[in-house]
């Protein structure tokens, strides 16, 4: 139960201390998964990145939304499983490809190596993966301290379905909330 209550907390952790942690080690299921932050960041902004026009994943903070979903019991156990060792995956293709990890590679090495993913069929899943959880985080509301000055929002001229969700009926909250009383 412990474990559960610090798992649910690891998205408002984690923004609260982005630039400190290189590292988290997180369980989905009984399998313990270790993610490299900093490799996160930077292939989510290969995948989106900042523009003239639009914002970067890690400025709309798409990286903690792939915690907050890896976190959530509710979420499908294989979509969890497969984001968890998808940074992974990325990173050993590229120390085999390079003989470097990603966070080395120049920017034209980086957009080389996520291209060549993108054409085996596990890169494909895992990049599909990471650029869905991209544009869920562009539509989330900033409740969920992602999205945060609705970046996102802005750059697709999106607005969000009202009334809003509070801390007190946001998910997962909401779903405790007997609604017949």
């Amino acid at each position: 139960m412990f474990a559960g209550a610090v798992a649910l907390q690891l998205p408002f952790i984690y923004a609260c201390n982005t630039e400190v942690i290189d590292e988290v080690i997180i369980s989905v299921s009984d399998n313990k998964y270790s993610i490299n932050n900093v490799d996160l960041r930077i292939i989510m902004d290969v995948l989106i990145p900042k523009s003239e026009i639009g914002p970067s994943a890690t400025s709309i903070k798409a990286d903690v939304y792939f915690y907050w979903l890896i976190a959530d019991s509710r979420v499908d156990l294989s979509r969890r499983r497969n984001l968890a060792a998808s940074i992974s995956r990325i990173n050993m293709f590229a120390k085999e490809k390079y003989d470097s990890p990603l966070q080395n590679l120049s920017e034209n090495d980086l957009g080389e190596t996520i291209e060549a993913i993108s054409l085996t069929n596990w890169g494909e899943t895992d990049l599909s993966l990471l650029m869905t959880v991209c544009f869920e985080a562009m539509f989330a509301n900033t409740v969920y301290d992602v999205n945060t000055d609705q970046k996102g929002w802005q750059w697709l001229g999106y607005m969000g379905g009202v009334p809003f969700p509070s801390v007190k009926n946001k998910y997962p909250e909401i779903m405790e909330i007997n609604h017949l009383k």
